[in-house]
């Protein structure tokens, strides 16, 4: 297994591409990153992981043709409703994507592990791979959190999930957090210089 970086460069959202075995999983594809994809790809079966339904997370979502959408269903209708999503404000209407194609993140299985994290949205989630990476997404940056200003966010929630966090990152110090902006880091790094997580 390797994982991939893409900076989507027009909201300087970050992209990850984990290449399994039989499989292609694609977290969060922002704005411009479908060309980069494309060669990724192959011939391989391709998931698409979307750790919340922000516009920055899901722009180039229906460039790519992909075998299943997992999202938490609390952030469902934010594909399918620019206003929610704010594709809006960047021109973009709703995404054309095969609805039968979403998935809600309770499929995921095997290496796979959704912890749901509320507070950015209402469907935040952060994805862990193998204990060993942590896809988190807009709840955890290397030296923040997520805002909770935004419709949907809530700051009661967002502390829970940080409990929630707080915990992992204890149980697995070296586990690397891979987030939706800014550098990736250690959760021994995040515990120890994130003023959210002392």
């Amino acid at each position: 297994m390797t994982v991939k970086r893409l900076l989507a460069r027009a909201m300087d959202e970050n992209c990850y591409v984990v290449e399994e075995e039989e499989r292609v999983t694609i977290i969060d594809p922002g704005c411009g990153v479908s060309a980069e994809l494309l060669p990724l790809v192959g011939r391989k079966k391709v998931r698409v992981l979307l750790t919340h339904g922000h516009a920055d997370h899901i722009f180039d979502l229906d460039k790519i043709v992909s075998d299943e959408i997992v999202i938490h269903e609390l952030d469902r209708n934010m594909l399918i409703d620019p206003e929610r999503s704010f594709l809006y404000i960047f021109g973009k209407e709703a995404l054309l994507i095969e609805e039968a194609k979403i998935r809600t993140t309770e499929i995921l299985d095997g290496q796979w592990k959704c912890f749901h994290t509320p507070g950015h949205t209402e469907g935040s989630c952060c994805f862990l791979y193998g204990k060993k990476q942590l896809f988190s997404g807009d709840t955890v940056f290397s030296n923040s959190i997520g805002r909770t200003d935004l419709p949907g966010g809530n700051e009661i929630e967002m502390d829970r999930s940080i409990q929630r966090l707080r915990q992992l990152f204890n149980e697995l110090p070296n586990l690397r957090v891979l987030p939706g902006h800014g550098p990736e880091a250690t959760a021994q790094d995040i515990l120890r210089e994130n003023p959210f997580f002392r």
